[in-house]
């Protein structure tokens, strides 16, 4: 049965094909990305970014900001006219702030849509009728909350600098960083709100291997708890079928060894191998026939049972 994850009330399954592609889309995209705005300056994002920042400085603080438009180098910048940058008694400039693709937060969006587009679909039909448009919401509050924080924070870094505060310390600060951390990851648990499969799909391996687990120590007890009396002769024997590479898993959780052995001593007639597989183990389709045959023969080599050869077929009885 195939692993089912239960979460918000919602069920989640993936197929092992979007797993892959998921982390295999970042790898070849993110590294593209950032090839890109290390190359193309986005002016008309830059000069949207700038006017943004000039309306909430002159807005909430009311210092007369200004934006200018360098046309040598292709640059905006945010100028403070009344204010002046003094890094000594002596020297002092107008403070005048440049504005690039790092200011306006595009690689962080890039990177968040990147993120949301190759997020695996869940193959379950109710989360996966509605995933487009949940995506669509997780990409719309992406791009608008990670742009605003950005416009808001370069309006109160530059504020700050022209107020006298070092650009080291309103914008290269570890405590800055933290910030912007933060507020990333905050963006990033309301992006997960509409499309919750991007970590759920980073946790489906993980709940596949518990199951299994789960599922192999559960048959482990019963069938150990089953078969207490006979545990010296089943450990030798399962010595053998390990050897010979003989899913141990399956054994268990089926009985197969036990089974086989209750069916031939309960009949009285010689069965192959074939004929055992289809009266005992039809409903079992992990159980093939060429499985069963190799038990046969080495129970049959152990003297568990017996076995004779007849018109080129072999059988097997007690």
């Amino acid at each position: 049965m195939k692993t089912i994850i239960n979460f918000r009330g919602e069920k989640y399954k993936f197929s092992y094909l979007t797993l892959i592609l998921f982390p295999l889309g970042l790898i070849f995209s993110v590294p593209f990305i950032l090839q890109i705005f290390e190359s193309v300056e986005i002016v008309w994002l830059q000069e949207l970014f700038a006017k943004h920042v000039v309306f909430f400085l002159n807005l909430f603080f009311n210092i007369g900001a200004q934006t200018e438009f360098d046309p040598n180098g292709s640059w905006w910048y945010v100028k403070v006219p009344d204010a002046s940058i003094c890094p000594t008694p002596d020297y002092c400039y107008p403070c005048a702030v440049y504005i690039n693709n790092g200011c306006t937060g595009i690689l962080a969006m890039c990177l968040f849509v990147a993120v949301i587009i190759f997020t695996p679909h869940s193959s379950h039909r109710k989360t996966r009728d509605n995933i487009l448009w949940r995506k669509s919401i997780a990409i719309i509050i992406a791009i608008t909350s990670i742009y605003f924080y950005n416009v808001f924070r370069a309006t109160v870094q530059i504020y700050l600098y022209s107020n006298g505060f070092a650009w080291s310390v309103v914008h290269d600060s570890a405590g800055m960083l933290g910030i912007t951390v933060a507020i990333h990851f905050a963006i990033f648990l309301l992006c997960s709100k509409y499309v919750p499969e991007w970590f759920l799909s980073l946790y489906y391996p993980v709940a596949i291997f518990i199951n299994y687990v789960k599922r192999k120590y559960l048959a482990e007890i019963i069938y150990d708890m089953n078969h207490k009396r006979e545990k010296e002769q089943f450990n030798w024997i399962r010595e053998r079928f390990k050897n010979k590479g003989i899913d141990l898993y399956l054994i268990k959780i089926y009985e197969i060894d036990v089974r086989l052995l209750d069916f031939l001593k309960n009949n009285k007639q010689k069965y192959t191998a074939k004929a055992i597989k289809k009266r005992l183990f039809e409903k079992e389709g992990k159980i093939s026939e060429n499985l069963v045959e190799k038990i046969l023969l080495l129970l049959a080599d152990a003297n568990w049972i017996l076995s004779e050869m007849h018109e080129q077929k072999k059988y097997y009885f007690i």
